[in-house]
């Protein structure tokens, strides 16, 4: 029988443990994690998702029990289950590094023969190493704090890496990362899954929005909204005067709400992002640190828009400058990329006809099904 085709439970439970429930209207990697669990409902799994935090009683637990995902909240009933069922796991899905310790022990020891994944999401002690460079670099008194806290999640990771059966991460670039410190570590990649919402044939938004999308509990989205809107659009201005910033997602700090009026507007978490997208003539993604593979790229991708952006932002996604998207990694190159793409519609289609294939074959459902049904088997 193929693995497609296998009943329920035959192969043994597939367990995933996050911080929280998978919100995917709120973050990129919520995303990912609500295709990965859709791909493993569709090879006929029984999946039951581990939330630390506890919370099961929102709209994303819903969701999840529509697909026929079991939700358990509750650190007594989760390690109650472990201690009851946990010879039923075939497959542990540990997601993020605090998350993946607070449970490790406890997974081998009720399921000693299940294969236990560290899924990085992104390689953490990267980001917070880039942070502190960053920080070194504008002088910044919590540069210590931050190489700290990259130093201590670089030990954490390491060891996941070492004790966990597989290490999933989300780019050839960092498996290779990964694997030059961890040799003997099984890595593989998984990356962000994306499925275009256009048929192929964009059109060009008429108008000069410029369009940021990012969760603000993420730092590097606060860093990027800010020196888009201080440094960037006004260059960008200079020469489109009628140019416009909508800066989109939730839990906006005060240092993004301030950045509302003279032609900045901070809309906070919205439902539904399709018309913003329409609106928008470029999507911009100015990251100035970070790690993993970025989905507010794919995503602004998915809705045929043009991406301008740092190099960083579009690491580990093979996309080529002038050909799928356009790079600037100064305030300056940055915006000169932006007014390009206000002024050239053809330079607006080409790039997106060439980055929507790539997208599709590098970043579709089908790429991510063959690394699951690896793990599964």
């Amino acid at each position: 029988m193929s693995d497609a085709h296998r009943a329920p439970g035959t192969a043994g439970v597939v367990l995933v443990v996050d911080h929280q429930l998978p919100s995917p209207d709120q973050d990129s990697g919520s995303v990912r994690m609500s295709r990965m669990i859709e791909e493993l409902v569709r090879l006929g799994r029984q999946v039951i998702v581990f939330p630390l935090d506890g919370h099961t009683d929102v709209p994303y637990a819903t969701r999840l029990k529509e697909l026929g995902v079991a939700v358990l909240g509750g650190r007594a009933r989760q390690l109650r289950f472990l201690r009851e069922q946990g010879h039923r796991i075939g497959l542990a899905l540990l997601c993020r590094p605090q998350p993946a310790i607070q449970l490790l022990g406890e997974i081998r020891d009720a399921a000693p023969h299940c294969t236990v994944v560290y899924d990085t999401v992104d390689l953490h002690f990267r980001r917070l190493g880039r942070a502190a460079d960053l920080a070194e670099r504008e002088g910044r008194t919590d540069r210590f704090a931050l190489r700290a806290q990259a130093e201590s999640t670089r030990a954490l990771e390491l060891f996941l890496a070492r004790t966990c059966d597989v290490t999933l991460v989300v780019s050839g670039e960092e498996r290779a990362a990964l694997r030059s410190l961890v040799p003997e570590a099984d890595v593989r990649v998984l990356s962000n899954i994306h499925v275009p919402v256009t048929d192929g044939a964009p059109g060009t938004a008429a108008g000069s929005r410029v369009l940021f999308v990012g969760h603000y509990l993420h730092e590097p989205n606060v860093d990027a909204a800010q020196w888009l809107a201080r440094d960037i659009m006004p260059l960008v201005r200079r020469e489109i005067p009628e140019a416009e910033l909508d800066l989109v997602g939730g839990a906006a700090p005060e240092s993004v709400l301030s950045l509302a009026g003279d032609g900045v507007t901070v809309h906070g978490w919205v439902e539904d992002l399709s018309p913003l997208y329409a609106a928008a003539r470029v999507a911009v993604a100015p990251l100035r640190y970070g790690a993993g593979v970025k989905g507010k790229v794919g995503e602004a991708l998915e809705h045929g828009r043009p991406v301008a952006g740092t190099s960083l932002a579009f690491e580990g996604m093979g996309l080529r400058h002038d050909a799928q998207v356009l790079i600037g990694d100064t305030a300056q190159e940055l915006a000169a990329e932006i007014v390009r793409l206000m002024r050239d519609d053809a330079l607006c289609e080409r790039l997106v006809r060439s980055a929507l294939p790539h997208l599709t074959a590098e970043f579709g459902p089908a790429r991510a099904r063959g690394t699951l049904l690896g793990l599964l088997a």
